[in-house]
Parts: structure tokens; C-alpha cells; sequence
């Protein structure tokens, strides 16, 4: 036999027995990967302790007040039933006017005639607020023909 013929020959069945040998490593780690991937699944057994009813309601009322919540009458102020829950609503809750610089009566805000505070208002702003605007009203009146 030719010494190259043999070499060839032994590189071929080197090649086959790791081509074997690799395949069975493979397979075998592959088998060895799926059961560390296997998902465990374990119950937690916490449990709850109970809240005296003592506790529950004054929790409650710290949060909520003591007062009850008036029921008002349901009016219907649009045919839409969730516009008009959402309205009816609006109209039972606070609407906190008295706070801040909202006026107290707001169905007539500028009824009681007093000068309005400037103190609290950008200069731009208390200028607008307190400027003489009859010059500017005649200018329109005469320009509409008036």
C-alpha cells in the first residue's frame, strides 16, 4: 500500500470517531441542559394574619372621615347615561371655590364692586386689570357708527 492511500485511510476513520465521539457528547450535554431548564415550580406558604375589625374601622375612618356620604337626587342633565353619571357627580362633589383668589360668590363674581387685589398679580397682569378702557370702548363706539 502507498503511503499516501494510508494516510488517507487513517484520516478518514480519525474523522468518523470524532464525528461519533462529538455527537454522543452533544446529545448527552443537550439532555443535561434540558433538565436545568426544566422550570420547578415551588408554593409559597406566607400566611395572612387577620386585621381585628377594631383596626379595620378606625383605618376606615382615619381615611375616610366619620361623616356619611350624602346620596343626592340623580338629575338628568344630558341624555348620554355616562356623561350624565359624570355630571351628577360633579354637581354632588366640592367644588372648593372659597380657596385661593376664586371669588366667594361665583354665580356673580364681580357683584360687590370692591377694587380687586393686585398684590398677588404679574405687573402685565394688574396693568390689564386696572386700566381705564373707556377711551378704547368710544374709539369702538364711533368706528361702529354709534
Amino acid at each position: 500500500m502507498k503511503a499516501k492511500t494510508f494516510e488517507n485511510l487513517i484520516r478518514k476513520v480519525v474523522r468518523e470517531e470524532i464525528d461519533y465521539s462529538l455527537r454522543r457528547e452533544i446529545k448527552s450535554l443537550k439532555e443535561d441542559l434540558r433538565d436545568e431548564l426544566k422550570p420547578t415550580i415551588t408554593e409559597n406558604t406566607t400566611t395572612q394574619t387577620e386585621i381585628s375589625e377594631d383596626t379595620k374601622y378606625s383605618l376606615r375612618e382615619k381615611i375616610m372621615g366619620t361623616t356619611p356620604i350624602k346620596q343626592h337626587k340623580k338629575k338628568n342633565f344630558v341624555s348620554d347615561g355616562t356623561l350624565n353619571d359624570l355630571l351628577n357627580e360633579t354637581a354632588a362633589g366640592s367644588t372648593n371655590t372659597a380657596t385661593g383668589n376664586a371669588p366667594v360668590n361665583m354665580s356673580q363674581p364681580f357683584a360687590t364692586g370692591a377694587p380687586m387685589n393686585t398684590n398677588d398679580m404679574p405687573e402685565g397682569v394688574a396693568k390689564a386689570v386696572t386700566r381705564d378702557y373707556s377711551s378704547l370702548m368710544k374709539a369702538i363706539d364711533k368706528k361702529k357708527g354709534r
